[in-house]
């Protein structure tokens, strides 16, 4: 399609993030993400299996997904993105009814996982993040807030309607009606609102510097010290989280909540998720992002002393909405920070290469919670686990540059072009914003 530079930040732009909103919201990470806490006790009582062999899925997807990464990043940086849209749409939508018709065969339920990270890719956040960066310059904090802030939205208006699903029919209808809202309001939006812009020049001059160093190829990632710095945060951040979310109503109903109760404290949650998102993004339009990224650690590491120390459902719905507010927010800030230390062309491998980061945090840690809980039928082990991770993660936030000093640090490297080297002044100037 024909595009100029007056199409960024305009009235295409708002609808094109509209669809990519409503696809998020009922995409795997709001729809599954946000619900597969109150789908631990069903599986657990209908197919004999343990909490820890249940947690494992998402331990076999952190083993198999960073090896998948840099292709999906190449995929999405080179491959017309609107197909990849559809496609993924209709793929997981037959994979989440795929769920329904399990038996009690745990390896076929380990392949359904594995099937859904390759069917989701198409619909992924990624995917939509990189639609997101082609249509916003000024506004992309914004607009990558808003985006995230859809999922959260997920993790508000999803849990009561699975939870009653579940009570009243069963998780196997709790999964075809997943697969049917992905289908149907999902597909719509991506057919009606998604299109993509094929983008002239960078709209901010200095954007586009290669701010790692090294180059966008895997080996190029691996040789920033950038690259590594933020990989920590994600990966120390990603198993703190992943520790906690994913037994999260679990958690709380071994406390005594009812299975409505938690279901209600996963929507806390997403209301804290979704003005975190919001608020992150309004932020980091305004405020250096690294800064963002030491702060946005420390009120999730608050939660984790709240939910080891407090009873009762008024400390829940603190901690809950604590972790949603403070703990969403860092997708948003992770997407910027990968748009502006690297290439916006590479956008993808650097999202997808910080991305294995975070699935290998967030997926060894929900199986670690369930082999502490099975061995010692408490998750105070894993409270505690999480609460480490996440002064870890301030750590590595703190070593993060700022985007104005990697530039000046690194413009002598050989991967920064000239045109880019004449820019390096408005990027400096411009490092505020960043």
């Amino acid at each position: 399609m024909n595009s100029s530079k007056s199409d960024v930040d305009s009235k295409a732009s708002w609808k094109v993030l509209v669809g990519c909103c409503l696809v998020a919201l009922f995409g795997v990470t709001a729809l599954y993400g946000s619900t597969f806490g109150l789908f631990l006790i069903p599986m657990e009582q209908h197919l004999h299996w343990s909490r820890a062999q249940i947690a494992f899925s998402m331990t076999l997807v952190t083993i198999i997904g960073p090896l998948s990464m840099p292709l999906v990043g190449w995929v999405i940086d080179n491959l017309p993105l609107r197909p990849l849209v559809l496609w993924g749409v209709l793929l997981q939508s037959v994979n989440f009814a795929a769920f329904g018709m399990m038996n009690g065969n745990v390896l076929f339920y380990y392949l359904l996982c594995v099937a859904l990270m390759f069917t989701a890719t198409g619909a992924s956040l990624l995917t939509l993040a990189k639609l997101v960066q082609q249509w916003f310059d000024a506004s992309l904090g914004k607009g990558l807030g808003i985006l995230f802030a859809a999922t959260a939205v997920g993790s508000v208006i999803h849990p009561p309607w699975v939870g009653y699903v579940l009570t009243h029919w069963g998780w196997r209808d709790a999964f075809f009606a997943m697969g049917l809202m992905s289908l149907l309001l999902g597909g719509a939006a991506a057919l009606l609102l998604i299109r993509e812009r094929e983008p002239e020049q960078p709209a901010r001059a200095g954007v586009n510097v290669t701010r790692g160093g090294s180059g966008s190829s895997m080996l190029g990632f691996l040789k920033s010290p950038t690259w590594w710095a933020l990989a920590w945060w994600n990966l120390f951040f990603g198993f703190a989280i992943g520790a906690i979310m994913m037994h999260f109503a679990a958690l709380l109903q071994g406390r005594g909540l009812s299975l409505a109760q938690a279901a209600a404290m996963l929507s806390v949650m997403g209301v804290g998720g979704f003005s975190g998102n919001l608020l992150a993004g309004w932020l980091i339009d305004r405020f250096p992002a690294t800064w963002l990224a030491r702060g946005f650690v420390l009120a999730p590491l608050g939660a984790v002393v709240l939910l080891y120390f407090g009873h009762g459902l008024a400390a829940a719905a603190i901690a809950a909405l604590m972790l949603g507010l403070f703990s969403s927010g860092d997708h948003a800030l992770g997407a910027f920070l990968a748009r502006r230390y690297f290439p916006a062309e590479a956008f993808g491998r650097a999202s997808a290469t910080q991305m294995m980061a975070a699935t290998l945090g967030g997926g060894v840690s929900p199986w670690i919670s369930g082999l502490v809980y099975d061995a010692t039928h408490s998750y105070d082990a894993s409270l505690m686990m999480a609460g480490v991770a996440f002064v870890l993660a301030t750590i590595a936030a703190w070593r993060l540059p700022k985007v104005g000093e990697q530039v000046s640090q690194e413009a002598s490297d050989d991967e920064v072009t000239a045109p880019a080297a004449k820019a390096g002044g408005v990027a400096a100037a411009s490092s505020t914003t960043q």
